[in-house]
């Protein structure tokens, strides 16, 4: 009796002490959902999200506006409450051992109904929502259906890009919130493409229309793993003649695009992983006229690029995010620098290496804060050209022989952190602050010139053995050198009614090259709808550059004493000393003023945003942008026009960079976006602008020296009239077809005289009461149309019902248009008002691409 009453026992012991723990480990999650007059809510949806988003509970709040959810396990949560006509809420819940107190949760009204809203964008708590006029935004489904050469997705979105809101160093790319010098992802790993996303946003340096941001893939937690095979190509049998070569260059262009992403193991992490492998076997088209008479080539030519990125993400708890990127890029090239004016022997070869690291923090810090930390690193090594053995001639404008005298060897390591954190306020706040800082250790190698080049004003010079200049370059061509950067932001985006949205924000911007330290720039941006489906916007804004890292690297490696330019004047041919009115050992320098300030841009808009129909809406926007403290530089030791003597008699030129050079520039954007029907997507953007500066970059010298009024005219990127349109078609069985048009009116260029006849030795005189890029050239006018057809395959091996096989035909410049590429604007050159080369002629690309799910 004794021993069943034991095993009685312990039977019960078994079956009631779980029991007893579960009950002891469980908690209840309750709650009142009331709108903002406290009045409640009922039939909300409402989702509480554990750690695994495979399994989540929902329910539906009552008559009252209340809801339970019972037996919820200890572990962190994020409660979902989602209502039509309400702002959706979330919410990070920690269960543990204490009982939970019930919530009360308000609900916001939106700030417009259907599609035309002054709100975020949901997939980015961070968007300045009061200046997001007319985005360019290209995402998965137009990368898919647009043709794009060579998989280059920033050649075609730069199209939309504004030219006059560039920095000195062009474009801002974005990769991840982050700044890049430059993007190397393979297609398949970019997720969306954005220009224009907050214009007037503190947490980047430069404006929207100057920046493109880049949003990469990543891995989901499904079992499943979805994939990619990419592969295209095209040849030169399909490829029509370029409009200056006596027969259609050799082309043999691969692209190779392999991608995969999933889960990893314990459900709480995934991968990502894209690979491409590009190689572009082609000709470039030389046409020169030497003394022999015209010269005309095809130049083989080859390319090969190869690049990785993969990415692992861990999801610690449902609030907590960390991954990581790794990317590897790998360039090489063969007889680069050929073509045009450039004969076969000055090609070169180059190549380059880089990798870069990232590590990524996000977290939600309940009840209303987040913060994401970021760290960096890049490693990243490149070759170009060899040592000269000879000299190089230059005919200017006619023709370029002799070996290339580029020899230059960079090294740069760079390490960067950065931290973001947002306050979601209760009264209509959205803060955001936050800071970053980089380091940049530069081991530079620069022996180019070392061999010499003759300068020729004329063909008639050339036969006649008088060379107008000879330069050659000694001393050492090592240099190490560090530089710093870091900057801070302030911004708050306050919702003052559902019609109303203020942004205000603050700047910093600070970097070790130079000493001016006064870079507080202000933002601010206005959105307000007036009628349901009426968006007014505007704003203003101060933006800083830097100082592009080439100004460095010459300056203190062209200091008088590390490395010295010789100069010679009218010198002997071909030994330049023999004979010279002027042979100078005198140092040339290039140096950085001392009183140096970073140049700022401020820029005003206004604009209007119009709901044409469900999907559909245009905008107008006017713009008006003024740049000061521009770079710009000038030969402050030229020869005095009164005297011919110059100012320091222990050099002989001086060329110092400074940020003297101003512009203006006015726009008038007008886009349209949408649908019409059920089967046409387009974009289309039209840039009525006028851009007048008094610079062509850093390094540009001026005419004249001492007199700077005649620089002023329009700006090497001032088209008057720029025409953009994307578009995508969806034609029946499964056929679908996309096209780029670009139409841009003619560039301007600088008309010159060919010779030095002030002695600063430039050759970039001009003719009397002329100013800069007085010419102006023809316009442009592209077509590209892709046709794909898609095949669902459900029952091959391992195959299911979401693989697909895509072929695609792409024809670039389907109407086979001749588009120049440069207008010779010098009078002593034999193409003097006329091109010599041309944008490629049409070419044919055939494609297919496998997608997976397994």
């Amino acid at each position: 009796m004794h021993r069943l009453h034991s095993v009685i026992n312990g039977l019960l012991a078994v079956l009631i002490f779980p029991s007893l723990l579960m009950a002891q480990a469980s908690a209840s999650v309750t709650g009142v959902i009331e709108d903002e007059t406290r009045a409640a809510i009922p039939g909300a949806k409402v989702a509480l999200l554990g750690p695994d988003t495979g399994a989540h509970r929902s329910t539906t709040s009552r008559a009252d506006g209340t809801f339970i959810f019972e037996d919820v396990a200890p572990a962190s949560y994020v409660l979902t409450v989602e209502m039509s006509g309400f702002e959706t809420y979330q919410k990070a819940l920690a269960i543990g051992p204490q009982p939970l107190k019930p919530l009360r949760i308000g609900l916001r009204i939106k700030a417009m109904a259907e599609d035309v809203t002054v709100e975020a964008e949901s997939t980015d708590k961070l968007s300045t929502s009061a200046s997001d006029a007319a985005t360019t935004k290209v995402d998965d489904d137009w990368l898919r259906d647009l043709p794009i050469a060579s998989d280059d997705v920033l050649a075609l979105i730069g199209r939309f890009v504004s030219p006059s809101a560039q920095g000195a160093a062009g474009a801002s790319i974005i990769v991840d919130g982050v700044e890049v010098d430059e993007s190397d992802l393979p297609t398949s790993a970019i997720g969306s493409v954005k220009i224009n996303r907050n214009p007037y946003s503190a947490m980047f340096q430069h404006p929207g229309k100057a920046r493109i941001e880049l949003s990469t893939r990543r891995g989901h937690r499904s079992r499943h793993l979805d994939g990619a095979f990419d592969l295209s190509s095209r040849n030169s049998l399909f490829a029509a003649r370029n409009a200056f070569a006596q027969s259609v260059q050799d082309v043999d262009r691969r692209l190779l695009q392999p991608s995969v992403g999933g889960a990893l193991p314990g459900k709480n992490s995934s991968f990502y992983l894209a690979a491409k492998r590009f190689v572009d076997d082609e000709s470039a088209v030389v046409n020169a006229m030497t003394e022999a008479g015209p010269f005309v080539a095809n130049v083989p030519t080859s390319r090969h690029h190869d690049n990785v990125f993969t990415r692992l993400q861990w999801w610690p708890s449902a609030v907590h995010t960390v991954y990581g990127t790794y990317g590897f890029s790998e360039h090489a090239s063969t007889n680069r620098g050929t073509g045009g004016f450039n004969l076969p022997e000055r090609g070169m070869s180059s190549e380059q290496h880089s990798h870069k690291v990232t590590v990524n923090d996000n977290v939600l810090l309940p009840p209303h804060w987040s913060n994401t930390l970021l760290f960096g690193g890049t490693t990243e090594e490149e070759r170009t050209g060899k040592a000269a053995t000879a000299p190089a001639i230059v005919v200017n404008q006619a023709f370029s022989a002799g070996p290339s005298q580029t020899f230059t060897e960079d090294g740069t390591r760079t390490f960067e952190v950065d931290n973001t954190t947002t306050y979601y306020g209760r009264a209509g706040h959205t803060l955001v602050f936050g800071a970053r800082a980089r380091a940049d250790r530069i081991d530079a190698f620069d022996a180019s010139n070392f061999g010499g080049t003759f300068e020729f004003a004329s063909l008639a010079r050339f036969a006649a053995g008088a060379p107008l200049l000879f330069r050659i370059n000694r001393g050492d061509p090592k240099i190490a050198y560090s530089v710093y950067r870091a900057n801070g932001f302030l911004q708050d985006e306050i919702r003052l009614n559902p019609q109303l949205t203020l942004t205000f924000g603050l700047r910093y911007d600070w970097q070790s090259t130079i000493t001016d330290r006064n870079n507080v720039a202000p933002r601010f941006a206005f959105a307000f709808a007036p009628a349901k489906k009426t968006i007014l916007r505007g704003g203003a804004g101060i933006f800083y550059d830097n100082l592009p890292g080439t100004a460095t690297e010459r300056s203190r490696l062209f200091d008088g004493v590390r490395l010295r330019q010789v100069v010679i004047s009218n010198p002997s041919f071909p030994d330049p000393f023999l004979r010279g009115e002027a042979v100078s050992p005198l140092p040339s320098i290039i140096r950085v003023a001392p009183d140096l300030r970073s140049p700022s841009l401020s820029q005003t808009s206004a604009g209007i945003e119009q709901e044409l129909w469900r999907r559909s809406s245009i905008t107008a926007e006017y713009s008006v942008l003024h740049g000061v403290h521009l770079f710009r530089s000038r030969n402050i030791n030229a020869p005095v026009p009164a005297t011919g003597v110059r100012p320091d008699p222990d050099f002989l030129n001086i060329n110092e960079i400074e940020s003297t050079a101003s512009a203006r520039s006015q726009a008038l954007t007008i886009t349209w976006r949408g649908r019409v029907g059920k089967l046409f997507k387009p974009y289309v953007q039209y840039v009525f602008s006028r851009t007048i500066d008094d610079t062509s970059g850093t390094f540009s010298l001026p005419a004249n020296n001492y007199d700077l009024r005649a620089e002023r005219g329009p700006a090497d990127f001032d088209p008057r009239h720029r025409f953009n349109m994307m578009g995508t078609i969806a034609l029946p069985k499964s056929f679908s077809t996309g096209l780029v048009l670009s139409a841009v009116s003619g560039l301007p260029f600088n008309v010159t005289t060919g010779f030095d006849n002030n002695g600063d030795t430039i050759a970039n005189d001009r003719p009397p009461g002329m100013t800069r890029n007085t010419g102006r050239g023809p316009r442009t006018l592209q077509l590209d149309v892709r046709l794909a057809k898609t095949f669902n395959v459900a029952r091959l091996q391992g195959g299911n019902k979401r693989d697909s096989f895509d072929i695609t035909v792409d024809v670039f410049n389907a109407i086979n248009r001749v588009n120049v590429t440069n207008i010779v604007g010098v009078l002593s050159s034999p193409f003097f008002g006329r091109s010599n080369s041309a944008a490629p002629a049409r070419t044919v690309q055939f494609g297919v691409k496998y997608r997976f799910r397994r």
